[in-house]
């Protein structure tokens, strides 16, 4: 905090944060790291091996995925004029560390990570612009076996949380077309 001094009066000047961030203090942060270590040790014990990547990268890396939902909130540029955004997924940079580190190695890949994602979102809306991303990415692995693996490290880390009640959704983009193709198939009734 600094002091603001004028005609003698001295007031202090509270620092804002960025909207759609926020501070957390010493009995929340004791609670988020147990939960997150009990959530860690989920990932471990399923054979998740922990990575983490920078929290900037190149703009371009994120142009090559669909991230309508998560544009990133932070662009700037590096000293040769490069675009560097703060990553909004976590997903995007695994994917470039097992294109750029992994390239050779034999299928399937296990990770897991703790980081924190930075989105473009309307704060006024209760959105935050700055959280912390937990999860999991399984590549190579079978459809269904695959499937059902991450699933059940999903439960086990909502359960190790301690969320006594959750729901799951589980969907397929390409199903969505199949469906649609079916329903135009389909005799009309009479109304």
């Amino acid at each position: 905090m600094s002091i603001l001094r004028r005609a003698g009066v001295q007031r202090p000047v509270i620092d804002r944060i960025p909207s759609g961030t926020r501070d957390v203090l010493p009995d929340e942060m004791r609670e988020l790291r147990a939960m997150t270590d009990r959530v860690r040790g989920v990932f471990e014990q399923a054979g998740y091996g922990e990575v983490y990547t920078p929290a900037l990268e190149y703009e371009g890396t994120f142009d090559r995925a669909d991230l309508a939902a998560s544009r990133p909130a932070y662009r700037m540029f590096d000293e040769q004029g490069q675009v560097l955004v703060l990553r909004p997924d976590m997903t995007v940079p695994i994917a470039r560390l097992v294109a750029t580190r992994y390239a050779n190695a034999e299928p399937p890949l296990r990770f897991s990570y703790f980081a924190h994602a930075y989105r473009g979102v309307r704060p006024q809306r209760g959105q935050s612009r700055e959280f912390l991303q937990a999860g999991v990415e399984l590549i190579g692995a079978s459809g269904p076996d695959g499937t059902a693996e991450v699933l059940s490290i999903l439960c086990a880390a909502l359960d190790a949380s301690g969320l006594e009640t959750y729901r799951v959704g589980l969907g397929d983009a390409s199903l969505y077309p199949s469906l649609m193709a079916a329903l135009a198939s389909r005799p009309r009734s009479p109304s």
